[in-house]
Order: structure tokens, then sequence, then C-alpha cells
């Protein structure tokens, strides 16, 4: 459903990291709708309120040219 791999899990889980989880029968489980929020919730992308007012995206960068 998160399309991250187990091991990712872990490391979110070991590092306080993620949604909520807990123990059953030693298995991790996730409750569906923590999982669905936390999903969401990093669906939205971040808005940086420095760039609010801008009404187009930056310029794109120029890399010298190779002699």
């Amino acid at each position: 459903m998160t399309g991250l791999a187990v091991k990712t899990l872990h490391n979110y889980r070991w590092n306080w990291i993620g949604q909520p989880s807990t123990n059953y029968r030693r298995k991790v489980i996730y409750k569906l709708s923590d999982l669905e929020a936390w999903i969401a919730e990093r669906l939205v992308p971040a808005v940086d309120p420095e760039r609010l007012g801008e009404s187009r995206p930056p310029e794109p960068r120029h890399l010298p040219r190779r002699p």
C-alpha cells in the first residue's frame, strides 16, 4: 500500500518516523485509517512561505559550456 520496502518500514519504526504501528502476535500491524492519513499527508507538497508570491517557476540553471 505504501510502496516502501519492508526494511524501510522497519527503519521508520526504529527511528519513530512514519505511521503509528503496534504489535499483534509477533507481527507489526497498522491501523488502516492511520495509514491512509499518513499516505495522504505525504502526497501534499510542502509549501515554501518565501515563495508564495511567485507566479512562475524559477528559471533553469545554465551550466557553463565546456571548451
